[in-house]
């Protein structure tokens, strides 16, 4: 028994040593155990994955793939020593309610919008995590685990917007007010390009004026969770005239370049210069032993595929011109989250589909049949986002004009009935 313990303590003490060296040297210290529930671990690590690794990195290093596009670095939440100057109230706060309201980045948005509270505690927790940090996280027991709601916008709101955009969107007062909130105080330019500056996590807003419609812009900018509940841009919480400003803002912005004014093809005009039928172009949208056959790839209210975007609000949120151009040019401008990407795997087999998610586990993507396949990152050689559109780009060859107004009317039919469309 006395050689037996002798040697057990012989085992503890070079173990002691041993790390000891490790973290003297500069390695590595073992993994860290948080004093938190698994549970909440897990939620804080998938928002962080959704919403924060794009700038922060998905180890917290501040090397995402945005970090490059922003004026001032990302936190490095992997730096022990960063997160040993911050209480986990502050973390909560400066997540909450966005890095302007703490003195620290405008492009740093607020999450206190769109996350509960809990949700924002369970990426605290992640983000100690990240650090190697062992400090317990004490999640207070009234907290939040709804997120919150903000009020839908009514017709009414609509149709006031509306009346107000004809008389007054256009005026250098509120285009320039817009200008201001966009550049130097929201943090729209943290996830969004105009001229060559701004992030590139969602869509470019050099062509706003050609792509969408104001009304669709100041909903959107609203509330986007209104319209798509799960989509990345968070709830900015904008007072009514802040979201007018920037949609006049949007509206009037043309970019730098001298090439940057975007207008339809000269060629082109023929298919705008007479309305379509919206019932005919309907059935040439959803025919699928028609030459187009749309809803193989697009989906409109819960009828068709998943490849290509949700069409089902088109009329409501593109502009006619800019319909016109995906159908005769799709790969002008590929939506975003909607480009494809081609993988080369270890056995040396090609698969193209659309990028859905990528994590440490590997790609997901949906192929041009619509399936959904997951290819394990151990299985890719290399990958490459494509530039060309999966969508066919000889519709104006296979189709008739005529074919080609009826699916134009078709798509200007498909709106939401609480938002009014204007000629933009």
């Amino acid at each position: 028994m006395r050689s037996f313990l002798k040697y057990f303590l012989l085992i503890i003490c070079f173990t002691f040593n041993i790390e000891s060296l490790v973290l003297a040297s500069g390695g590595s210290p073992p993994p860290t155990k948080l004093n938190a529930s698994p549970e909440l671990l897990e939620k804080g690590k998938l928002l962080f994955l959704k919403f924060c690794a794009h700038c922060h990195g998905s180890r917290g290093g501040g090397d995402g793939f945005n970090a490059e596009f922003l004026d001032k670095d990302p936190a490095e939440f992997s730096n022990p020593k960063f997160l040993a100057k911050r209480t986990n109230e502050k973390l909560f706060r400066v997540i909450s309610v966005g890095g302007a309201k703490v003195k620290k980045s405008h492009l740093m948005p607020p999450f206190g919008y769109t996350l509960s509270e809990k949700e924002i505690w369970s990426l605290v927790t992640f983000i100690r995590y990240l650090g190697k940090d062992k400090s317990l996280v004490n999640v207070p027991s009234n907290v939040q685990s709804e997120r919150p709601r903000k009020p839908v916008l009514t017709k009414p709101d609509m149709l006031s917007f509306s009346k107000w955009f004809s008389e007054k969107g256009k005026k250098k007062e509120q285009i320039d007010s817009g200008k201001a909130l966009v550049m130097n105080k929201k943090s729209c330019l943290g996830c969004h390009q105009l001229n060559d500056e701004g992030g590139r996590i969602g869509p470019s807003l050099n062509r706003s004026s050609f792509n969408y419609k104001p009304e669709w812009l100041y909903a959107w900018i609203s509330n986007p969770q209104n319209f798509r509940p799960n989509t990345k841009m968070p709830n900015l919480d904008l007072r009514p005239e802040e979201a007018r400003a920037i949609t006049s803002f949007l509206i009037s912005f043309q970019p730098e370049e001298k090439d940057g004014k975007f207008e339809i093809h000269e060629g082109w005009k023929q298919y705008l210069s007479s309305e379509g039928d919206p019932k005919r172009g309907e059935k040439i949208f959803h025919d699928p032993e028609g030459i187009a056959n749309c809803s193989k790839c697009h989906l409109v209210k819960g009828r068709g595929g998943a490849v290509g975007p949700d069409l089902s609000f088109a009329g409501t949120s593109r502009t006619r011109k800019f319909l016109l151009e995906s159908i005769l040019n799709p790969s002008a401008v590929i939506t975003h989250g909607y480009q494809a990407v081609m993988i080369l795997t270890t056995n040396r087999k090609f698969i193209t589909g659309i990028k859905k998610n990528e994590d440490e586990s590997g790609i997901d993507i949906i192929d041009k049949e619509g399936k959904n396949l997951h290819i394990p990152r151990e299985k890719i050689k290399k990958f490459k986002i494509q530039k060309i559109s999966t969508m066919p780009g000889n519709f104006k060859d296979l189709l008739e004009i005529q074919d080609i107004r009826d699916v134009l009317a078709y798509l200007g039919s498909l709106t939401l009935p609480a938002i009014t469309n204007s000629d933009n």
